[in-house]
C-alpha cells in the first residue's frame, strides 16, 4: 500500500470512530457516589444556574388538580400553557418581554368570568389571543408564573432542610436517575438527579402542607421559542374593559 493510502485508510479509520463515539451512551458523571446531601445540592446548583428551563408541574390538592407546562428563561420570556382543576378549563400563553399573550378556552373564562360576563367575553374574544402588557394588574400573576429568576431565588438557591436518605435509581422519561428522599415532618421530597451527563435535576415530588406535587424539569439552557401571536390573531385587553 502506498503512503498516500495508508494515511487515507488511517483518516478514514479515525473519522469512523470519532462518528460512532458520538453515537454512544452519555458518560455517567459519578454522582451516584456521592452523599444524598451532595447529590441534592449539586441538582439544585445546576437548576439555580440554568438561563432557561421546560418544566411541568402538578399540584392537586383538595381542589384538583393544577398542572403548568412552561418553556421559561431568566429574562422572563416564557411558552406553554396552564390547566384549572374542576373543569376550570385550560389556557395557552406566550410572554416575551413586557407582552403577554393568553388564550384561554370557553372553560378557562367561565371559571374566571362566572355568570353571562364570561359568555359575552368567549364571544368577543372568539378564540383569539388576549394581549397585554406584564405591568397590567390583571396579568401579573402570569408574570410571576414566567419568572425563572425568582422561582431560582425562592427555591432551587434555598438551602435543604430535610432529613435526606439516598435512594435507588430510577428512568425520567428515558434519562437515568439517582433518587434521594427527603422528610420534614409530614412534608416529603423524592429528587430525582441525572446519572449521565451534568447532574441535573429531573423531577421532583412529594407532599408539602397536605398538597400533593411534582415537577419534571428538562431542556436546560435551550432557548424560549420566540414566536408571538400575529396581531390579526389577537385581542388587545383595553378593548374588552
Amino acid at each position: 500500500m502506498s503512503g498516500f493510502r495508508r494515511v487515507a485508510s488511517a483518516l478514514a479509520a479515525g473519522a469512523a470512530s470519532a462518528l460512532l463515539a458520538g453515537f454512544g451512551a452519555p458518560a455517567g458523571n459519578g454522582i451516584e457516589d456521592e452523599s444524598a446531601r451532595v447529590i441534592v445540592d449539586r441538582a439544585r446548583a445546576e437548576l439555580a444556574g440554568a438561563r432557561s428551563v421546560h418544566m411541568v408541574a402538578q399540584v392537586q390538592d383538595a381542589a384538583g388538580s393544577t398542572v403548568l407546562d412552561l418553556r421559561l428563561d431568566v429574562n422572563g420570556n416564557c411558552a406553554g400553557r396552564v390547566g384549572l382543576p374542576k373543569g376550570g378549563g385550560s389556557a395557552e400563553m406566550v410572554k416575551r418581554g413586557q407582552d403577554i399573550w393568553l388564550k384561554p378556552d370557553t372553560a378557562f373564562l367561565k371559571s374566571q368570568v362566572p355568570g353571562p360576563a364570561g359568555e359575552d367575553a368567549a364571544a368577543l374574544i372568539n378564540d383569539r389571543w388576549i394581549h397585554g402588557s406584564a405591568e397590567n394588574v390583571l396579568l401579573r400573576g402570569l408574570t410571576q408564573v414566567c419568572d425563572l429568576s425568582g422561582f431560582q431565588r425562592k427555591y432551587a438557591a434555598q438551602p435543604v432542610s430535610e432529613n435526606l436518605t439516598k435512594g435507588g435509581t430510577a428512568t425520567v422519561d428515558g434519562a437515568s436517575a439517582i433518587t434521594v428522599t427527603g422528610r420534614d415532618g409530614a412534608d416529603t421530597a423524592t429528587y430525582y438527579v441525572a446519572t449521565e451527563g451534568k447532574p441535573r435535576l429531573l423531577r421532583v415530588e412529594g407532599v408539602e402542607n397536605g398538597q400533593r406535587g411534582r415537577a419534571d424539569f428538562s431542556d436546560y439552557n435551550e432557548p424560549v421559542p420566540a414566536g408571538t401571536p400575529p396581531p390579526q390573531e389577537s385581542v388587545d385587553l383595553s378593548d374588552l374593559r
